[in-house]
């Protein structure tokens, strides 16, 4: 089966969420050339790629900063064909995760500056950026042996609250007045006096990055109760330690089991002993000892399990310990504290996971090997990232609207979740059969799925035999690749060409 025909049948699903069928069609040739194009995928390099750049790109522009169309609903579409792929013994696991996009302007709407990510250990750098909070839906293997694959679901623009601007001192006249001033400076100066900084903390905790992240857990959680089977499925969500907190905890819903990374010093307790007699029960039992002094306790024993990661399978060493609870994070609700020793292996050159891990689940009664299996699936989340923002250039296109500053990155990696889709159908989960010759140099260590950058190249070598096809068609009637053929299934005309996109790669 091609690729290419596979991904423009998948795009035109797409049809009800745009009000007009001139818009979806404009919409079907940037998903297209935006992944196939090359160099920075700008929207005018796009526009070149569908050899338009010679007509008006005033409604190019108002694809992402007029038309009334939501990322939301393209993510939709996406949710429910990746839920047809996952198996009705799994539960449905998704990975959260924050990913910043640089940006230069200072007239961006919501961009600020922010940590930057890849700063040395020893030194906190700044970056003007734009943050985005993404949800992935984990495609695992059936057999549990394999890697997974992390479809985008989910690729909100998610600001930080602004804080206070610093107010000017008010000139004096007079020594007693400037003393006056000092004084009551020192006084009222403090953040915590000052009724804006104290209404900026209040907003922080209530639009912060994790009440952000609870927000599109929740939302997650109501689009898979609209999907019939998928009604009574339990939600598994695995995040890091920035989401593992009392205001994810707090907030989060019926069927949903998060799965969350935790410090080694936090304070644990025992569930409360039943109490027969009168007085108030008791709402915690005695205190436990931390998860780090747990990993030193040679009374709790080492189990062991099999987990696949970095391309081949690991035996696992890990401690299990619940029901508890952490009054400071989730209060009364029970929790599993898992344990996971350090797990050395070599992957690209570098030595990866040197130390302990701690989980807490907060399903005490969960499988603690799936649980672990869909902890080191999280990393798919960061390969995905890795590839929106190196190979795709997610945050690249020159926009200032404010509608189309958080449109245009989701519709790109919306896009970018139709080709995987697309991929999954087409080859499997996990298989090369239509792997490109590999170089010398790979051939001892062939890779294990068609990657991200292989599936670009197959949908240029597809459009390249089509544009061939073409050619050869007005010689001979028949041809291995007809483009009539492709444009009759999916209604419309071939918006890119190879010719095209080579044209347009000086832009």
């Amino acid at each position: 089966m091609k690729l290419l025909p596979q991904f423009l049948n998948l795009i035109q699903q797409w049809r009800p969420c745009f009000a007009d069928y001139r818009t979806h069609r404009r919409a079907v040739g940037f998903a297209l050339s935006l992944l196939v194009c090359l160099g920075r995928r700008t929207i005018s390099r796009a526009i070149c790629a569908q050899q338009r750049q010679f007509q008006s790109w005033a409604s190019d522009y108002k694809l992402f900063s007029l038309s009334r169309w939501s990322p939301r609903s393209l993510f939709d579409v996406v949710l429910k064909l990746g839920l047809g792929l996952v198996s009705k013994t799994q539960p449905v696991v998704i990975a959260l995760d924050d990913t910043i996009t640089r940006k230069t302007g200072h007239r961006i709407p919501k961009a600020s500056t922010l940590r930057d990510p890849l700063s040395p250990p020893y030194h906190t750098n700044l970056v003007r950026a734009l943050r985005f909070i993404q949800a992935v839906l984990l495609i695992c293997p059936t057999d549990g042996i394999g890697a997974a694959r992390a479809i985008p679901i989910a690729f909100n623009l998610a600001p930080p609250v602004p804080k206070p601007k610093k107010k000017k001192a008010a000139k004096a006249t007079s020594t007693d007045t400037n003393d006056t001033a000092a004084s009551n400076g020192k006084k009222m100066g403090k953040k915590t006096t000052d009724p804006e900084w104290t209404q900026y903390y209040k907003m922080r905790r209530q639009q912060g990055l994790s009440a952000q992240g609870a927000v599109l857990i929740q939302d997650i959680r109501s689009r898979l109760d609209k999907i019939a089977d998928f009604t009574h499925r339990v939600l598994w969500v695995v995040v890091d330690a920035s989401y593992c907190n009392r205001t994810v905890l707090s907030q989060l819903v019926e069927r949903v089991v998060l799965i969350g990374r935790t410090r080694k010093d936090i304070q644990l307790s025992a569930l409360p002993e039943a109490r027969s007699g009168r007085g108030r029960r008791r709402r915690y039992g005695k205190d436990l000892a931390t998860p780090d002094q747990m990993r030193k306790d040679d009374s709790i024993p080492w189990q062991h399990a099999t987990i696949f990661a970095a391309g081949r399978s690991h035996r696992l060493r890990y401690k299990s310990v619940g029901p508890v609870l952490w009054r400071g994070g989730a209060q009364q609700r029970p929790l599993r504290l898992i344990i996971i020793a350090p797990l050395a292996y070599h992957a690209h050159g570098h030595r990866l996971y040197r130390h302990p891990a701690y989980l807490l689940v907060t399903d005490p009664a969960a499988d603690v090997v799936q649980v672990l299996q869909a902890y080191f699936y999280r990393w798919e989340i960061e390969v995905d990232q890795k590839d929106e923002k190196d190979l795709l250039g997610v945050g690249q296109a020159q926009v200032w609207s404010k509608q189309a500053v958080s449109h245009q990155p989701a519709f790109h990696v919306a896009s970018y979740a139709m080709l995987l889709l697309a991929a999954i159908q087409c080859f499997g989960l996990n298989s090369t059969s239509a792997l490109s010759p590999l170089p010398h140099w790979r051939k001892h260590k062939p890779p294990l799925r068609l990657s991200a950058a292989q599936l670009i190249a197959r949908l240029r070598a597809e459009l390249e035999l089509l544009d061939a096809s073409d050619s050869s068609s007005r010689r001979s009637r028949s041809s291995e690749f007809p483009r009539a053929a492709l444009e009759k299934q999916i209604g419309m005309k071939i918006p890119v060409t190879m010719r095209a996109i080579l044209d347009s790669a000086w832009t």
